[in-house]
């Protein structure tokens, strides 16, 4: 997963306005990091001071059951509640290559995951979002 901070998208914004000879170009702006959905649930848990989710469950029942439920509700018309793309959202890789923002805008991230995540908890607990630890 490829996580940017507001900051560093805003920063990226900027420098897309304001650098010459950029209009029309195409940037893809992220965070300066990569991390497996495995890696970010435990870095969420650890700076939110709880424990990261005990129970762990295989991918393939789930894959099956998308091919499942695609095969049943397509002919009905209706959208399946669970999808094998749904599925691999949670499984492939995420990871951007965000060379020509540094290149030619010098975009530089400058939040990294930790104070990201870090900033994001205050933000929660100070919106009443997280109370006593609790979601």
């Amino acid at each position: 997963y490829h996580l940017t901070f507001i900051d560093d998208l805003v920063e990226g914004f900027r420098l897309c306005a304001e650098v010459p000879g950029v209009g029309g170009r195409t940037y893809i702006l992220a965070g300066g990091e990569v991390t497996t959905l495995e890696e970010l649930i435990a870095l969420i848990a650890q700076e939110a001071q709880v424990a990261p989710p005990a129970l762990r469950l295989p991918v393939w029942p789930f894959w099956i059951a998308g091919a499942a439920c695609e095969a049943i509700c397509a002919p009905l018309g209706i959208e399946p509640p669970i999808y094998r793309r749904r599925v691999d959202f949670f499984t492939k890789s995420r990871a951007f290559d965000i060379s020509r923002a540094r290149a030619e805008l010098g975009y530089a991230p400058q939040v990294t995951l930790r104070e990201g995540i870090r900033r994001t908890l205050a933000w929660y607990r100070q919106a009443g979002w997280i109370q006593n630890g609790r979601w």
